[in-house]
């Protein structure tokens, strides 16, 4: 893809996604609402205008595959986009329901009690979802099993991000940038202009993205991960992101971002004054 077409790319899914998330929803659609860490309810709108965006700007991607007669590039483009929905899906059953558990460990532990939480459904669909993807993109034998579990992990650290506002979709945009420099891609290019858009609306709260917007955007920057890379810079990826969720578990995200001062600076850029750090707000874990 040219540059000038990935800014086209980067604008339409931005122009796209806008209105979603200044309105709300789309014509009578009204997106769920959640009590941020400030106690104010806020509606997820966010992750309903990534939804919309990613939705079209895959579907045209998909139709100009189709018309220029590449019918097997227009076929993977759709079942990224099932793949996609899935994810989205399941984060948004997670959102709707009225008792959250948080934290892998937790969940695992509830399971092990008998009982399925919405974060071990999340857990699952992120996980089909990548079969879906990886097979459909044609993975296969080791890029296969380390893409599945590399693709599942990054969609929960996104959804670990995802207790501060901005948080998850800032360092979404700088993933999204570093992997266009690597490769130049729709879903980067689309990836880079939604998440740019999009943080005024969730420092200043006007929106959140919610577990399914926030997953979303960690299965997409996931698999465009697992495009770029060899076997074994899947494999030191995956070793990364199980560290990630180790230190989410122990030490928390939180406390390593504002213990370190170009993070802090970033997780407090275009953030509302006065604000509590060191509480989550709902749609974490």
């Amino acid at each position: 893809m040219t540059v000038a077409g990935g800014l086209a790319t980067a604008a339409l899914a931005a122009f796209l996604a806008l209105p979603v998330a200044a309105t709300g929803g789309i014509f009578a659609l009204r997106p769920p609402v959640a009590t941020n860490y400030r106690g104010r309810s806020v509606p997820l709108s966010i992750g309903l205008a990534l939804a919309w965006s990613y939705g079209c700007v895959g579907l045209l991607a998909a139709l100009h595959a189709f018309v220029g007669s590449d019918r097997t590039l227009g076929a993977e483009v759709l079942w990224v986009l099932l793949a996609m929905a899935i994810v989205y899906g399941a984060g948004l059953y997670d959102d709707l329901r009225p008792a959250r558990v948080h934290g892998l460990r937790t969940h695992f532990l509830e399971l092990g009690r008998g009982r399925v939480t919405s974060g071990i459904v999340k857990l699952l669909a992120a996980l089909v979802a990548a079969a879906i993807a990886t097979l459909a993109s044609g993975g296969r034998g080791w890029s296969l099993v380390l893409a599945i579990p590399l693709i599942a992990g990054v969609t929960n650290v996104f959804n670990l991000l995802d207790v501060a506002p901005g948080r998850a979709l800032k360092f979404g945009f700088c993933v999204a940038v570093g992997l266009l420099v690597a490769h130049s891609s729709v879903l980067a290019w689309a990836s880079a202009g939604q998440t740019a858009a999009l943080v005024p609306f969730d420092v200043r709260e006007k929106g959140m993205l919610g577990d399914a917007g926030s997953n979303l955007l960690g299965f997409v920057l996931g698999y465009l991960l697992w495009r770029r890379l060899s076997s074994v810079g899947m494999a030191v990826a995956l070793g990364v992101v199980l560290a990630l969720h180790a230190l989410a578990e122990t030490v928390t995200f939180t406390r390593i971002i504002r213990a370190t001062p170009p993070l802090r600076w970033l997780d407090d850029l275009g953030r509302l004054p006065a604000q509590d750090h060191g509480t989550a707000p709902a749609g974490s874990g």
